[in-house]
């Protein structure tokens, strides 16, 4: 296998995360951000004690600080995790939202005075896939999956904000997998109170819990094909959420121009004026330390609009064959979504049902209506943390690999189904396509894997996924009955 000169470059850009760890730029960053909340203390007529010295006149000071700081970090949570994001990364998915993801990651930044939080979020992930000869595939190869960076912060604890973009188009976008543009999260959002927050920009629809976990939390390298496929994902948009009785209740409901970038190629358009809601639940969130308080349960709708356009197509995980056409579609498009979560200790398990229903008004001969075209899916996953960390999003080791310890190891499996029904049609004799490519299809999935994160800011996941095409004809491997499977490990960084 040759290495392309910036797959080379991503493991440069390794090594020099690993040397920044356990180096002293980690301390000159923390003295640098000493500095200025020393100065905004200053600015303000307090005195500040020096590192490691207790503040001499006041004893109660240090705790007062604690308390004031802790009380600003959680308001600054319940800003800026954005419902849209059910392990808010930070990192461009959209973050807000019920944060699952245990320890907010340390972002290098910024503090202005006592208004203003600037932080710096980046990912780099690069995928190293094994050959598939039964789809013709022979070579191993090594690319590029993710490069981002963004901005986000927090500003007189009402407002958050967040800037995201791509370096290049990640892996959907440069496979046509989906419309998936450079800019990812640009949104502003204006919290009113625990039970209503104001959000208006471009990020996540509220649809699918698998979707709208960020990206450094999720469990498997890629998300299943009913998330990836079916749920919408991005578009700009205006929306409205909150957490009510006490946050065992939280809902979110907007409006946005289209229905989201994942249904949208090169050939498709998607649906315009698309309407979507997200109700969840946490029914035992009072007994904080019982194995029930991990549950959440949730039901979210989408409704759009397709005016004479090409509908979904089914689709391998990775891209490797399509085993269900495109159609023609007319009318509204209604997505319906059940979800349920669970966590406790070191161990966690997740599931959906995801199913479309796209009409086709006034397309037959006789400007009638022709049944719907319905595409569902579902999956069940779990993972277990075998070294004890508690799973709460992405996991931290308690001791990492750079001192001195052997990170946190992790094991996941999955099992997934996504189907396109039968088509009906006038007949094939008026020239549509054949019986053969109008009868429903899917797609099997069993993923196993271990994640292994060596610190805060490297992980590294190792996939074995299976499939199985039910027509192996229209699959990548006809001549193994639909039967192949896919090797990937997975580089990333995040910051």
């Amino acid at each position: 296998m040759t290495l392309r000169r910036e797959c080379r470059a991503f493991f440069v850009c390794l090594a020099a995360v690993a040397w920044m760890d356990a180096t002293v730029v980690r301390v000159a960053w923390a003295n640098a951000r000493e500095i200025v909340d020393v100065s905004s203390q200053k600015a303000d007529g307090k005195t500040a004690s020096a590192p490691g010295q207790e503040a001499q006149e006041d004893t109660d000071a240090p705790k007062k600080k604690k308390k004031k700081k802790k009380k600003a970090a959680k308001a600054a949570g319940q800003n800026a995790d954005s419902p849209a994001d059910e392990n808010g990364d930070g990192e461009g998915d959209n973050g807000t939202g019920e944060d699952e993801g245990g320890k907010a990651p340390k972002h290098p930044s910024i503090k202005i005075g006592d208004d203003i939080r600037l932080e710096v979020a980046m990912r780099i992930e690069g995928d190293l896939r094994g050959a598939t000869p039964d789809i013709g595939r022979e070579d191993a190869a090594l690319e590029w999956q993710d490069r981002r960076i963004g901005i986000q912060g927090t500003a007189f604890k009402r407002v958050t904000f967040e800037i995201s973009r791509e370096f290049t188009h990640d892996f959907d976008g440069i496979h046509d997998l989906g419309e998936k543009t450079p800019w990812k999260d640009v949104y502003v959002n204006y919290r009113v109170s625990k039970a209503l927050n104001v959000e208006v920009g471009r990020f996540k629809l509220p649809f699918g819990h698998e979707e709208l976990v960020g990206e450094t939390n999720r469990d498997f390298t890629y998300r299943s094909l009913p998330a990836r496929v079916l749920s919408p994902g991005r578009d700009i948009g205006a929306m409205l959420h909150g957490r009510v009785f006490k946050k065992r209740l939280e809902y979110q409901f907007g409006y946005f121009q289209k229905d989201g970038d994942n249904g949208r190629t090169s050939q498709t358009e998607g649906g315009r004026g698309a309407y979507a809601g997200r109700v969840l639940t946490a029914p035992f969130a009072q007994f904080e330390n019982d194995a029930l308080a991990g549950i959440k349960l949730g039901v979210a709708v989408e409704n759009s609009r397709v005016d004479n356009r090409y509908g979904l197509r089914g689709r391998t995980v990775l891209g490797d064959g399509i085993f269900f056409d495109r159609v023609y579609v007319n009318g509204r498009r209604q997505r319906v979504g059940f979800e349920g979560s669970w966590n406790y200790g070191p161990f966690s398990a997740a599931s959906e049902y995801i199913s479309i229903s796209d009409q086709r008004t006034g397309m037959d001969f006789d400007g009638g209506d022709l049944p719907s075209v319905k595409q569902w899916g579902w999956y069940v996953s779990g993972s277990w943390a075998i070294t004890g960390e508690h799973k709460k999003g992405r996991i931290t080791p308690r001791k990492d690999v750079f001192r001195g310890g052997l990170g946190a190891f992790e094991l996941v499996a999955r099992v997934e189904k996504l189907v396109f029904d039968d088509i009906d049609y006038p007949g094939s004799q008026f020239g549509f396509p054949s019986g053969g490519k109008l009868t429903g299809n899917s797609d099997h999935v069993t993923t196993f894997g271990v994640n292994w994160y060596l610190n805060r800011y490297l992980k590294i996941m190792a996939d074995v996924i299976n499939e199985q095409i039910d027509d192996p004809e229209r699959s990548p491997a006809p001549t193994n009955d639909g039967k192949f499977r896919s090797v990937i490990v997975r580089f990333q960084f995040r910051m």
